[in-house]
C-alpha cells in the first residue's frame, strides 16, 4: 500500500475519496474514516473501495464518551497500527485527538503528512476566535455542556498532538497564512507546501452549464425587492453570528433578508442563534437547518446580493469559492483566507466596508465580477484540484529520490 489516509467522516472527505477513485490508482490508497456516533453518515464504505469506518462518541455523556474511546484505542488501534507499517505515506486529513493518539509513537518507514483543515490548527493556537457577544454566549453555554473529565481528555491529547507534530515530515495547506501560523506556534522539522487538494462539494461549473433543473418554490428567497444577505457558512460559533447580527440590527430599517446556514454545529448554540435572529429580524431571518443537495444550495447562493463572513480565522472556503465563481460581493475580516484571495487577484471587501456595501455607497462592478469568475475557473475547478494533487505527489517523490 502506497498511501494511507486518516479522515473524519465529513462531506469534504467524501468528495476527496470520489476524486481519488475517479482520477488516480485507487489500489494504491487505503482510507480510515473516523465517524462520530449518532451523527449523519457521509461516507458509506459499501459505496467505495478500500474504506474502513471506525466509530467514536463525541457526545457530552461522559460514560458513552469514555467507553467508545477505550474501544477505539484498544481493538481498533492494533488493527490500524499493523496497516500503518505497510504504507509509504500517511496522509492526515484533519489532525483530531483520535488520529493523534493513533500516530503517537509511530516509528515506521512511512512519511507523515498533515493536511490542515482549520479547527485542527486554530483550536490550539492563541488567537481570539470569538468576538465580544459570541464569547459571552459561549461562556454561558459551556457551563451547561462541558464535563471536567472531557476537558481533561482534550488537554491531555493536546500534549500528544504536539509530540505527533514533531514527528511530521510534511504539512500541507491551501493557505500560506496558515502555514506561517503553524510555524510560529509549533516546533517541527516538517516541510511545508501550499496545495489545495479538496474539490468543492458543489461542482459549480457543471451546475452552471446544466442549469435546467427544477427547484422547489420555498427556496426562492429573492422577493419583494429585498436585498439578500448570506451570513456565515455553518452553525460553528467561529462564525461570530451574534456579533454580526447585532451590527446588522443597527441597519434593519434597510430592506434586507438574512440567509444563515446552520446545518451543522453545536445544537445548543444553533438554537440560541435562531432565537436571537428571530428577535432581531423576525421573519427576515431565515436559518438553513438541513444539508441541502448541491442543486438547491447553488440555487440559493445565486440569489445572494452580499455574503458576509465574520470569522476571525480561515473558514468557509467551499462557500467562498462558489460565491467568487458566481460573481457575488464578499465581505470578510482580514484573515489568512482574505489575503489568500487577494493574492490570487480576487476582489473581496473588508468588513470595515460593510455599511457602505449595504447602503450601496460602494459598488461591486461588472469588471470585478468577470475577473472573479475567471479566477474561480482557474484556481477552484475540479481540474485545478487534480493538478494540485499531482503536483504534491511529484514533490513527495522528488523528495524521496533526493534523500
Amino acid at each position: 500500500m502506497k498511501y494511507l489516509h486518516f479522515m473524519m467522516d465529513q462531506f469534504y472527505s467524501r468528495e476527496f475519496i470520489k476524486l481519488i477513485q475517479s482520477n488516480f490508482k485507487i489500489e494504491e490508497h487505503q482510507f480510515f474514516i473516523v465517524k462520530k456516533k449518532n451523527k449523519k453518515m457521509y461516507i458509506n464504505p459499501k459505496n467505495y473501495q478500500n474504506v474502513k469506518i471506525f466509530k467514536v462518541s463525541r457526545e457530552k455523556k461522559v460514560l458513552e464518551f469514555v467507553i467508545s474511546h477505550i474501544k477505539f484505542f484498544t481493538f481498533e488501534y492494533i488493527k490500524i497500527r499493523r496497516l500503518m507499517k505497510q504504507a509509504d505515506y500517511i496522509f492526515v486529513h484533519n489532525l483530531t485527538e483520535e488520529i493523534s493518539g493513533i500516530l503517537f509513537g509511530f516509528k515506521g518507514k512511512a512519511k507523515i503528512l498533515w493536511v490542515i483543515w482549520g479547527s485542527d490548527l486554530y483550536d490550539y493556537v492563541p488567537l481570539n476566535l470569538y468576538d465580544h457577544y459570541t464569547s459571552r454566549l459561549l461562556t454561558k453555554l459551556d457551563k451547561k455542556v462541558i464535563s471536567g473529565l472531557i476537558n481533561f481528555y482534550y488537554s491531555f491529547f493536546f500534549e500528544i498532538k504536539k509530540a505527533v507534530i514533531r514527528r511530521l515530515d510534511y504539512v500541507i495547506s491551501a493557505h500560506s497564512g496558515d502555514l506561517k501560523l503553524f510555524n510560529k506556534f509549533f516546533k517541527t522539522k516538517a516541510e511545508c507546501y501550499t496545495q489545495s487538494i479538496y474539490p468543492n462539494p458543489v461542482d459549480f461549473e457543471k451546475l452552471d452549464a446544466e442549469y435546467n433543473y427544477s427547484i422547489d418554490e420555498r427556496y426562492n428567497y429573492k422577493k419583494n425587492g429585498f436585498k439578500l444577505l448570506l451570513l456565515g457558512n455553518s452553525g460553528s460559533p467561529t462564525n461570530n453570528h451574534l456579533d454580526i447580527m447585532i451590527r446588522l440590527s443597527e441597519m434593519k430599517e434597510q430592506d434586507f433578508k438574512i440567509i444563515c446556514p446552520l446545518s451543522y454545529g453545536p445544537p445548543i448554540y444553533i438554537k440560541k442563534i435562531i432565537e436571537n435572529g428571530k428577535i432581531l429580524f423576525g421573519d427576515r431571518f431565515i436559518p438553513l437547518l438541513e444539508f441541502l443537495n448541491p442543486e438547491i444550495y447553488y440555487h440559493i447562493l445565486k440569489q445572494v446580493d452580499l455574503a458576509i463572513m465574520y470569522h476571525n480565522r480561515q473558514q468557509g472556503m467551499g462557500n467562498i469559492q462558489i460565491l467568487v465563481y458566481l460573481g457575488k460581493p464578499i465581505c470578510m475580516k482580514k484573515t489568512s483566507a482574505f489575503f489568500h484571495l487577494i493574492e490570487r487577484g480576487v476582489f473581496v471587501f473588508s468588513t470595515q466596508d460593510l455599511e457602505k456595501l449595504i447602503l450601496n455607497e460602494m459598488e461591486f462592478t461588472e469588471v470585478m465580477l468577470r475577473n472573479n469568475k475567471k479566477i474561480a475557473r482557474e484556481y477552484f475547478s475540479v481540474k485545478s484540484v487534480i493538478s494540485s494533487i499531482e503536483n504534491l505527489v511529484n514533490l513527495l517523490e522528488e523528495g524521496e529520490s533526493q534523500s
